[in-house]
């Protein structure tokens, strides 16, 4: 597909690539002033929308979890004492009597939009600019590098992180984004100032619509609390 060279094209290009994709590989890192998380798994998806999930991400300090999304349910694989029964699943819902599987719920949204892509076909269609920057190669793989400046305001509501954007008063999204020949997105990186605190996040996509198996923990090995 040719590269596109204004906003509305480049959310075309972007949802007939992406709109192929039956599965991907991702690696996620994000560095925030207080600590770094490194993110690795694969996804199952459908018109771009995540529709499984199965990811182990690097905590620092903390240590590793693994997070499995399957039919709707989100497992959490923690270590330790997580789990009072000892079971090495712990069902995370909004409404768990677990004070850490209540926590995980509500920060678990970040991760569902990382893995699917058609968050990136929003993130153009909002764009108050669209440059394309030139050609360049990511592991191998030529794309086409855009600079993207999104207009928050014009996300659609509910997208997550665009009220607590708005309400520190960043009107104004930048976000590096690399697209295949396909049109469809292997790498984005973004960097972000609020309130004087950084953070930076880079991901990666590969093995487009390699074989992928996600199945849920059998149901003896999950903790339901």
């Amino acid at each position: 597909m040719p590269p596109a060279t204004d906003a509305a094209g480049l959310a075309a290009l972007l949802r007939r690539g992406i709109s192929s994709v039956s599965s991907v590989h991702l690696v996620l890192n994000v560095t925030t002033p207080s600590q770094t998380i490194s993110s690795d798994g694969d996804a199952k998806l459908a018109g771009g929308t995540l529709q499984a999930l199965d990811i182990t991400e690097e905590l620092g300090s903390v240590g590793k979890r693994r997070l499995l999304i399957v039919d709707q349910a989100t497992y959490a694989q923690l270590g330790g004492t997580a789990s009072p029964t000892g079971k090495p699943w712990l069902l995370i819902t909004q409404d768990s009597t677990n004070p850490t599987a209540r926590n995980l719920a509500a920060s678990l949204e970040a991760v569902r939009r990382s893995a699917s892509l058609d968050h990136f076909t929003a993130f153009a269609s909002a764009a108050r600019s669209v440059t394309l920057a030139g050609k360049e190669s990511v592991n191998g793989t030529p794309v086409d590098h855009y600079s993207i400046q999104v207009d928050v305001a014009k996300l659609p509501e509910g997208t997550p992180g665009r009220e607590p954007l708005l309400a520190t008063g960043i009107t104004t999204l930048p976000i590096e984004l690399y697209v295949d020949d396909q049109g469809r997105p292997v790498k984005a990186t973004q960097d972000l100032t609020v309130q004087g605190q950084h953070t930076s996040t880079v991901i990666a996509f590969s093995r487009f619509n390699e074989p992928v198996s996600i199945t849920a923990p059998a149901p003896d090995q999950v903790e339901r609390s």
